[in-house]
């Protein structure tokens, strides 16, 4: 079975994968269980782990341990504080929590559920840099749901970009969108990006990635390392944001600046890594790749979108982006039709504009909102 810790502090990669003996969580916890609950639970932990998984050992605070998932359900259920997010299924345990800075996410899964569901589970369970090869020679990839779309032409391919950002203590997991640019491949990105009016849509850190790729370059290997100088990503001063209208600007904004230490950047022909130092120990993770290493890596591309989006792997909701994986109450969403008329259904993962309109359409009386 696998133990993945996902927090900031954990490396560049942002978490921690363990891969136990045992096949299954419960396995796992019997055979754990009358060492860790010998004495402190937490110390036993630590230095077994290396590391504090913050609320695991509250699963073993005494007592006898669980004979079935379902009584590991109950015990997770009664320890965990219900200020924490904890789901627990016949071949997983799943736990959101608050750290002293931001959130962490701890997973329990048995071997079984990694094999059977790789769509979900293949980056969770993932340990060092994505492999470099692509071997598809065309498309052969579809994203497990929409995308945001920034720009598309009638050029051949598609280049994602998958960001895992650390925005606040309570928007730090998760809740990350994938942009496609339609029409193009990584090694054409940066001429792509470079010809790309931005508009709202855009995150800050891809805004600043088109500033400072240089009018000559065709890769974005040099701007990356330019983006390592950049002041900051997290809370920028709106002041930033002027200096993103011309390359010129952007590079004068960074002239004396020091790259981060710390960050890790990998450059292939159809995928490139930025692994970088965002502040204190934390890394964030960025991630470009093209419909040809999609192809060659479907279960592994996927997952990484999925755990962007979601905190929960197994979060299958058509929750809005921010609504937690746990929360399974049905979402409803009231639609006003092209002929004006109110019709109210289950949301889905992608109405959160729909929403906003219809705001804007009761209270500021827009009836041409749709």
């Amino acid at each position: 079975m696998y133990l993945i810790y996902r927090s900031w502090d954990q490396g560049v990669l942002g978490k921690r994968v363990w891969r136990m003996p045992q096949p299954t969580v419960l396995e796992w916890v019997h055979d754990v269980w009358e060492d860790a609950t010998a004495g402190d639970p937490h110390e036993w932990f630590e230095r077994e782990l290396g590391t504090d998984v913050w609320y695991l050992a509250a699963l073993f605070e005494g007592g006898a341990p669980p004979r079935s998932m379902e009584e590991l359900r109950t015990l997770a259920r009664t320890r965990v504080s219900e200020l924490q997010q904890c789901n627990v299924d016949a071949h997983s345990v799943r736990v959101l929590a608050d750290s002293l800075w931001y959130e962490v996410a701890y997973y329990l899964v048995d071997d079984s559920a990694v094999a059977a569901s790789p769509g979900l589970w293949s980056y969770a369970v993932h340990d060092g840099p994505l492999p470099a090869t692509a071997n598809t020679p065309a498309g052969g990839f579809t994203p497990p749901w929409k995308t945001v779309d920034l720009a598309g032409s009638s050029g051949t391919g598609t280049v994602y970009a998958v960001l895992l950002t650390c925005r606040a203590r309570h928007f730090s997991i998760g809740r990350d969108d994938t942009y496609a640019f339609r029409g193009v491949r990584l090694p054409e990105f940066a001429a792509a990006l470079r010809s790309l009016g931005t508009t709202g849509e855009w995150p800050l850190e891809l805004m600043v990635l088109r500033s400072l790729i240089a009018p000559d370059e065709d890769g974005i290997a040099a701007a990356l390392e330019r983006c390592n100088r950049w002041p900051g990503y997290a809370e920028p001063p709106d002041d930033y944001l002027a200096d993103l209208s011309s390359h010129a600007a952007a590079l004068e904004l960074i002239r004396t600046a020091r790259g981060r230490e710390g960050t890790v950047i990998h450059v292939d022909e159809h995928v490139v890594q930025m692994l970088i130092a965002e502040w204190g120990e934390t890394r964030e993770q960025w991630f470009f790749f093209d419909d040809r290493w999609a192809g060659s890596h479907p279960d592994l591309a996927a997952s990484l979108m999925w755990f962007a989006y979601h905190w929960d792997p197994l979060c299958s909701r058509h929750h809005f982006r921010d609504k937690p994986c746990s929360d399974n109450r049905v979402l409803y969403i009231a639609v006003v039709e092209e002929d004006g008329r109110v019709r109210v259904r289950e949301a889905g993962p992608m109405d959160d504009e729909r929403f906003w309109k219809f705001y804007r359409w009761h209270t500021a009386g827009d009836r041409s909102a749709r």
